[in-house]
């Protein structure tokens, strides 16, 4: 969590910021159409098989399908300012410039496919291996969401 919380106050630096009365920086907005999607694809052996969405509004929904410690559906509610951070985090690394795939060709390795949404634009990037350092520490930020505390239970739909 110290490493997200690292990662999230150097963002606020580079991304169009207001002050909260304490003198922190926080982004302005979340864009309504706001959507992240981060999935990791398991492969035959034992590697985590999971996806986790999260919407504008903080709504968080977690499916965890193999080699995890969280199996099934779980939902939380994400409070505002992670949600903001999530989203200072995406434009710091630049995801939207990102290339699709990185190290593709490569049978059996597990892959993390994000997805967002923001903006009226849409971008996938698949990570298999070799992904550039800002994509890597975006996905090691993104990793804190299942680790953080609040998740329920839910119907496995």
């Amino acid at each position: 969590m110290k490493y997200f919380l690292t990662v999230v106050l150097s963002a606020f630096m580079l991304v169009g910021c207001s002050v909260n009365k304490d003198g922190e920086k926080v982004p302005e907005r979340v864009p309504n159409d706001f959507a992240l999607e981060i999935y990791h694809q398991g492969c035959r052996g034992y590697c985590p098989d999971y996806r986790i969405n999260v919407d504008a509004k903080g709504n968080a929904r977690y499916k965890g399908r193999r080699a995890v410690e969280m199996m099934g559906v779980y939902t939380k509610v994400l409070r505002g300012k992670v949600v903001r951070e999530l989203v200072i985090l995406i434009k710091k690394a630049k995801f939207f410039d990102m290339e699709d795939v990185y190290g593709g060709g490569v049978a059996d390795f597990p892959e993390i496919h994000i997805t967002v949404t923001m903006d009226g634009k849409t971008k996938k990037v698949v990570d298999i291996r070799n992904a550039p350092k800002e994509l890597k520490e975006l996905e090691a930020a993104l990793e804190t969401l299942i680790s953080s505390e609040g998740w329920n239970k839910a119907d496995d739909r």
